[in-house]
């Protein structure tokens, strides 16, 4: 008998096709309410830091450079206060494979598609995270389909997005594009059910994991260099992968005292598509391309 592929019935069964998806029963980790066990989830399914690092480090991702901005160091300390001040440095994660810190991300989820015999990996992702999949996909030798929204109601596409499919495409990936909404999830799960891929979006185990060696790295870079951990790390927040992520690796560096700060964008006023879901996701993607600057006051 043939499944029904109808929105309804995908997802009456979203539940058994993610379980597939990832060899990951979610239901043995919730708590009573609303609470969830993620770091039992972690030492079940997870990884340590020292293995993330070698896994990263043998495809290209990881141990970016940190570079201090010594102009703004100089203008932070002639306009502050007398005994204070900043030196301020940036971590390029654009040294990453494919160019942006989800590398991190992609590179952990994409060990484990391989590590546990899928053939394919598939990520719902609008963007720099479908040609970080995709690369990753490449190098390991598995097959990799991105499902991307890139449209609005009106099927006018966003340039940004638009423009990954080709990187994605480059890489060997298979790009289904669609509108932002409901379709997209729909669409993700429906091919995970038909191919027997791994699920290797973002929001999975890896795509908080991934990110933890960049905070790793961040402290333990400032502790070599300038003999303490930072007092302060700035990072983007859209999805807060990238913060928690972030925030947990320099927990597990040891500084606990830095003060983790998260920086977005206003959304009154940005007008980049004829209805609102997608201007949402216009913020959403536009948080990205800020890097990761560090504050260490003098």
């Amino acid at each position: 008998m043939s499944l029904d592929k109808s929105y309804a019935g995908i997802n009456s069964r979203k539940n058994e096709i993610m379980k597939n998806a990832m060899q990951i029963d979610y239901d043995q980790f919730e708590n009573e309410g609303i609470g969830f066990d993620y770091e039992g989830m972690m030492k079940k399914v997870g990884y340590s830091i020292e293995e993330m690092r070698k896994i990263q480090l043998d495809h290209g991702v990881g141990n970016t450079p940190l570079i201090e901005l010594r102009n703004l160091t100089k203008l932070a300390r002639k306009y502050a206060p007398k005994g204070k001040g900043a030196r301020i440095l940036v971590k390029d994660e654009a040294a990453n494979a494919s160019g942006s810190f989800k590398a991190r991300r992609a590179s952990i989820a994409v060990h484990h598609a391989k590590k546990l015999g899928y053939k394919g990996v598939i990520a719902a992702t609008s963007g720099n995270y479908g040609a970080a999949v995709a690369a990753q996909a490449a190098m390991h030798g598995l097959k990799c389909i991105i499902v991307q929204e890139c449209y609005d109601d009106d099927k006018v596409g966003q340039p940004e997005i638009l423009e990954k499919q080709r990187i994605c495409e480059a890489y060997g990936a298979e790009v289904v594009q669609l509108t932002v909404g409901p379709e997209l999830f729909t669409t993700h799960l429906s091919l995970l059910e038909d191919t027997g891929y791994f699920n290797a979006s973002l929001y999975t185990p890896f795509g908080i994991a991934g990110v933890e060696t960049l905070g790793y790295e961040i402290g333990e870079e400032c502790k070599n260099r300038f003999g303490k951990n930072p007092d302060a790390v700035l990072c983007t927040d859209a999805g807060g992968g990238n913060l928690t992520g972030t925030a947990r690796g320099l927990k597990l560096f040891g500084a606990v005292d830095t003060q983790i700060i998260g920086a977005s964008i206003d959304l009154h006023g940005l007008h980049m598509a004829s209805n609102h879901d997608f201007n949402k996701k216009s913020w959403f993607y536009r948080s990205y391309w800020i890097q990761f600057p560090i504050h260490i006051m003098a």
